[in-house]
């Protein structure tokens, strides 16, 4: 009975929509005298580009009390732990009020992008991939016919869109099927794209279990 639930629970992720797991979750830590998201471990401001869509959590730490007002308000000023859906296109600039100005000392700018339709026809364009057994225990292989004098590579994105590793495929090692080690990840729902030329062709599911 458990393997009976099991497998319908798993055919219940797989069947799901995939617009709503693709909004992305973007942490910044307020600290002392500083703003930073990921890839940010120096700078006091954090400047950087987001999707409609995405979520954003200001995630403060330390003792300093840091009230992050809005350049534009855009939302009340807030103290304590805070996340912000940006559904709108556009520039929305911060700053700490005891700490920094407007582009200046301690502040932040998010630019908002409209998402636009970058995926592809993969069946169109002769491209086929295949990532199996699918669910896995984390070791899959990945296969994909390919065409000469293209960049091909695969993304695995977490269920908020948090890109967890991208992989280069190359065609002398995916043609006859190429072995990958997924077994540090947590067991959960990723998804995995297939980027040609930077561009996504196509995006999949698979499920890993523990």
């Amino acid at each position: 009975m458990k393997l009976f639930t099991r497998i319908m629970a798993v055919a219940a992720i797989l069947a799901m929509p995939l617009a709503p797991v693709l909004a992305a979750n973007i942490t910044i830590t307020v600290g002392d005298n500083y703003y930073r998201g990921p890839g940010n471990t120096t700078q006091n401001f954090d400047v950087r580009t987001i999707n409609v869509g995405d979520v954003v959590t200001w995630n403060f730490v330390g003792n300093a009390s840091h009230p992050t007002a809005s350049d534009n308000g855009a939302w009340v000023t807030f103290t304590t732990n805070r996340s912000i859906t940006f559904n709108t296109v556009g520039t929305f600039a911060y700053h700490c009020e005891a700490h920094g100005a407007p582009g200046a000392g301690q502040y932040g700018v998010l630019t908002v992008r409209a998402v636009t339709a970058t995926t592809l026809d993969a069946n169109a364009a002769g491209i086929a991939l295949s990532v199996y057994p699918n669910p896995s225990h984390g070791q899959v292989t990945v296969k994909l016919d390919q065409k000469p004098g293209v960049d091909y590579k695969l993304r695995l994105s977490n269920i908020i869109g948090q890109e967890v590793r991208t992989i280069a495929l190359k065609p002398e090692l995916t043609a006859a099927g190429l072995p990958l080690d997924l077994s540090d990840l947590r067991a959960g729902l990723y998804m995995y794209s297939l980027l040609v030329d930077g561009k996504v062709v196509s995006t999949k599911r698979i499920v890993l279990q523990n």
